[in-house]
């Protein structure tokens, strides 16, 4: 009886150091973890001071001064790409909020602040691209009233219905029109890309 109560004892010793091992163990990862934390918000703003410095025409040195010119050119790349898409997109984006809108629109329909009409210059000189003419059909064969008598039935859902199992078409948002001046806007515009006015 007197060893199992020593094993027991020696049992519940082990157990104890173990949990306090791994107890401290965990204390001293998360505090790892907190300093190192501290360390790379130090790099950040380190890194943001060196920023300004150059901004405002400091210098720190060749490695800064390299350094800061990888950025000027990383940041124009960034831009000019941006610039691309909106491009492609037909749009631009609304330096007070950051929505995309369209080139003509004079004001952001999101926000409402006034677009600068001098960046939708580039995109109204863009040479347009000319359609094909167009291909003169062939004259109309007339019909034999004897056999094409019965005038054709444009299919309609009132007419046709849709087949059983198949959901009903979704019906089209309409554009809003603007109150103040008649100029159409998109279904979730909130302010009019024209004349700017709440819709």
């Amino acid at each position: 009886m007197g060893d199992l109560k020593d094993t027991l004892m020696k049992f519940t010793k082990g157990v104890t150091k173990t949990s306090g091992e791994l107890l401290k163990s965990t204390k001293l990862s998360l505090a790892l973890a907190s300093e190192e934390d501290k360390l790379k918000q130090i790099y950040t703003e380190i890194g943001k001071k060196v920023h300004e410095i150059y901004q405002y025409g400091g210098s720190l040195g060749k490695f800064f001064d390299e350094k800061y010119l990888e950025i000027q050119k990383t940041e124009a790349g960034i831009q000019s790409l941006r610039d691309q898409m909106d491009t492609v997109k037909g749009v631009r984006t609304c330096s007070k909020c950051g929505a995309s809108v369209e080139r003509t629109a004079g004001f952001c329909p999101k926000c409402g602040a006034q677009m600068d009409l001098a960046a939708s210059v580039p995109a109204a000189r863009e040479p347009a691209v000319r359609p094909d003419p167009p291909v003169k059909p062939d004259p109309p064969v007339r019909p034999d009233p004897v056999v094409n008598a019965a005038p054709a039935v444009r299919p309609d859902s009132a007419v046709n219905p849709a087949p059983p199992g198949n959901p009903p078409p979704v019906p089209r948002q309409e554009k809003k029109i603007c109150r103040n001046c008649q100029a159409e806007n998109e279904p979730g515009s909130k302010f009019c890309l024209t004349c700017g006015r709440l819709l």
